[in-house]
């Protein structure tokens, strides 16, 4: 019996799996190069932002704040993106041990849990156990400091803030959606691939970006 329900775990494992390395590669390429070439658009829009937040400060020279901070924000976002797939992979193995079977179910199931915790945890984190002491610092002149000093700053750390923290709710929408409702023709056509990879990507890069901010704002709010 022991052979018997292994065999199926192993052709999941190794026929699955070398399936989706053979057809992902394209999407993940597409989505990994989309959410580069935005990050460097918002990057140069908001460059006083990245010269507040002084990634690598000490290492790295004053005018390369920017740079540094892209590539910061960028490797966060592709690090989180990895993470996401070893966890969903992990995932999918112990549910097999536990009875699961080992089928296109169990991965979705798999992806969404790790994907929900993926994408909900840090800013559970950030909003609700370190949000509170972080609103709770005096704030009086900070958008008006922003305003007369970094105006190129202003709009990402003040207005673009909430829209960035609340991109995670279309972007679950849309990967769960897609996840759930195409079945699997989600593991044949490109399409859906490709979108499931942008929203994955997106909401990491979202993830990134906020945590940047976060850590910016609370630099000047200590600072002021």
């Amino acid at each position: 019996m022991d052979h018997v329900d292994e065999a199926p775990r192993i052709q999941f494992e190794r026929v699955e799996y070398r399936n989706w390395l053979d057809t992902l590669w394209r999407p993940v390429l597409i989505a990994a190069a989309a959410v580069t070439i935005l990050l460097l658009l918002l990057v140069v829009a908001s460059k006083p932002a990245w010269d507040l937040l002084g990634a690598g400060r000490g290492f790295v020279p004053e005018g390369l704040y920017f740079l540094s901070g892209f590539f910061l924000v960028l490797g966060t976002t592709f690090g989180q993106a990895i993470g996401w797939a070893l966890g969903t992979g992990i995932a999918i193995y112990v549910m097999t041990l536990i009875g699961f079977s080992p089928n296109w179910t169990t991965a979705r199931l798999a992806m969404s849990a790790v994907y929900l915790g993926f994408a909900g945890l840090p800013f559970l984190f950030f909003h609700i156990l370190y949000g509170g002491w972080l609103l709770g610092m005096p704030r009086e002149g900070l958008r008006e400091w922003l305003t007369a000093n970094y105006p190129g700053a202003y709009w990402l750390l003040i207005y673009a803030h909430p829209v960035i923290d609340f991109s995670v709710i279309p972007l679950a929408v849309v990967f769960l959606g897609v996840l759930w409702t195409y079945g699997e023709r989600v593991q044949r056509e490109r399409t859906l691939q490709t979108v499931l990879a942008l929203s994955l990507l997106g909401t990491s890069l979202a993830i990134a970006l906020s945590l940047a901010i976060h850590s910016t704002l609370v630099h000047l709010r200590v600072g002021l």
